[in-house]
């Protein structure tokens, strides 16, 4: 059985991070995916638009998403906010199987959650000073890959299947409570996809 899996990102790291994170889950419960990005550009506001606008249209379209995954910075108004906004918007009945994530400030901060995976993959500790500053997030995760001697080309995004294939999802969750939330969320909702196939 495949579960079909539509993403709606904020953008291209969030994509990045969410096909990484639905791979990686899918293993782990065993299950089979196929991933479709519905929207992965221009921010929290066409997110919301294109989302609406998909739920729309999804009764009336063939071929409705066995789960839908939602991933969107929290930024400044935080984790809870954020993830009220998007599930305020989803209508149970279109999308009964779904999982919304919000790094709280940003998807960067994801990446950098497990500091010892990230420093065994890449031979580089990064710098994990607890701060709310999504610039200094992003700024971090590219100066470590750098140091690792990678190339980075799209703010370190591309890196997240990299780094999300060591990471220990405990441990990652004790340093980032939004990243426990979101992967026990997402493979709870594909065990129960299994459940009913």
């Amino acid at each position: 059985m495949i579960c079909k899996v539509e993403l709606f990102c904020e953008d291209s790291a969030h994509e990045s991070c969410a096909r990484a994170l639905v791979e990686r889950a899918a293993g782990e419960v065993e299950l089979e995916v196929s991933i479709h990005t519905a929207t992965a550009s221009s921010g929290v506001g066409r997110v919301k638009q294109e989302l609406r606008a998909f739920q729309a249209l999804a009764p009336s379209r063939p071929g409705t998403p066995d789960l839908l995954v939602v991933l969107i910075d929290a930024n400044a108004v935080g984790h809870t906010q954020r993830r009220a906004e998007i599930e305020q918007i989803l209508d149970p009945t279109v999308f009964p199987h779904r999982v919304v994530g919000t790094p709280d400030p940003c998807v960067e901060r994801w990446l950098l959650a497990d500091v010892v995976a990230f420093t065994e993959k890449f031979g580089v500790q990064p710098t994990i000073a607890k701060t709310s500053d999504r610039r200094i997030w992003k700024t971090r995760l590219v100066r470590a890959l750098e140091q690792a001697n990678e190339i980075v080309t799209q703010g370190g995004a591309e890196f997240s299947r990299e780094v999300i294939e060591p990471m220990d999802f405990y441990r990652a969750g004790n340093a980032d409570p939004t990243i426990r939330t979101f992967t026990d969320d997402l493979r709870a909702a594909m065990r129960q996809r299994l459940l009913s196939a």
